[in-house]
């Protein structure tokens, strides 16, 4: 895959953990409840999850994702 792509890739995961992490602490400050909390968890370890994906990627450690000849024009 193209180096910008995995590049995005880390980009989207660290906005999405950061998403995450803001609605957590937004729900620590308001009422309690479950599901935000469960939700906030979800959104921070998928996040978290894609940008350690993107790194790897971007080293190169991915590189049977898609074979040497699958992007060229």
């Amino acid at each position: 895959m193209n180096r910008m792509l995995w590049g995005w890739l880390i980009a989207a995961g660290l906005l999405l953990a950061r998403i995450a992490y803001l609605e957590l602490d937004a729900g620590r400050q308001a009422v309690e409840g479950g599901a935000p909390e469960v939700l906030a968890l979800v959104l921070l370890t998928g996040g978290l999850l894609a940008g350690l994906l993107g790194v790897t990627g971007l080293l190169g450690l991915l590189g049977w994702v898609a074979p040497p000849g699958a992007m060229k024009k």
